[in-house]
């Protein structure tokens, strides 16, 4: 059985070594929590892991990274810095976006550690404030009724690549957690159209080029017509992607009534660190 260290006695770690101090910790521990420690440790050792943002060692997320990532992302009620109203023109109407942070400093690291990475670990995180936002923005609705949300698509060749959806990822652990209310549904109702033509990443590209790739989204016909839908999405950059899905749920016989996501761009003006 693992001895405690006596209170004032001379300890290996004393000694100034590494190796001694670690002997030092483990002696300290509960059988129990010894076992845990050495499992921790041998983990470390064969599966060595490092911070998904700053790469510091022995950790998924540093607690100092996890602190900076928490006070960038907020739950409602949600700043006019976090909205926005997109347009689409085919119906003369606006609708609302709402966003649980901005896209810069600690979380656009994590959100792409999360999309580009392999960092699947942070849907974790994310999942409370995008789930929140969706309750926040979705309007009661009489009983027996849902308001659908509907993840954007990413493209079939970032799906090939990254081996997951990454919105679809966060919605499904938002749900396993029991965040996301009884009257929201997840409905990934909307495709992109087969093309021989790769579509490409949306990063670079210009408003109007975004724009004119709109076409290639569709969504499954409403059973119900005017069932209300909440696009969901993990960035917003000049809103194009959403407008696309816009048109297409509508399309289908969906009335949308606004949009949430995780991270929206600053606008040029807005000062970051």
């Amino acid at each position: 059985m693992l001895a405690p260290a006596v209170p004032g006695q001379r300890t290996l770690g004393a000694m100034g070594s590494p190796l001694a101090a670690w002997v030092d910790r483990a002696l300290s521990l509960t059988p129990a929590r010894a076992a845990a420690f050495g499992l921790r440790e041998l983990a470390a050792l064969l599966l060595p892991t490092s911070c998904a943002l700053c790469q510091a060692p022995d950790h998924r997320l540093c607690p100092r990274c996890a602190r900076q990532l928490v006070a960038q992302l907020h739950l409602p009620p949600l700043g006019p810095a976090l909205r926005c109203r997109l347009e689409l023109p085919q119906h003369q109407e606006l609708f609302l976006v709402c966003a649980a942070g901005l896209y810069a400093n600690e979380l656009a690291q994590a959100i792409l550690a999360f999309k580009n990475r392999q960092r699947v670990f942070l849907a974790a995180q994310f999942a409370p404030y995008l789930a929140a936002a969706a309750a926040a923005l979705s309007p009661p609705c009489v009983p027996g009724e849902q308001v659908w949300l509907v993840p954007v698509p990413s493209s079939p060749a970032a799906r090939t690549r990254r081996g997951y959806w990454p919105v679809q990822r966060i919605l499904c652990r938002a749900q396993a957690d029991g965040l996301i209310p009884a009257r929201l549904s997840c409905r990934p109702i909307l495709r992109h159209r087969f093309s021989l033509r790769p579509a490409g990443a949306q990063k670079g590209k210009s408003r109007s080029q975004r724009r004119s790739s709109g076409g290639a989204l569709y969504a499954f016909d409403a059973a119900r017509p005017g069932q209300q839908v909440l696009l969901v999405d993990d960035v917003v950059t000049t809103g194009a992607t959403l407008i696309a899905a816009a048109n297409a749920c509508r399309a289908a016989g969906y009335r949308v009534i606004g949009a949430v996501a995780l991270a929206l761009t600053p606008p040029p003006s807005t000062e970051t660190r």
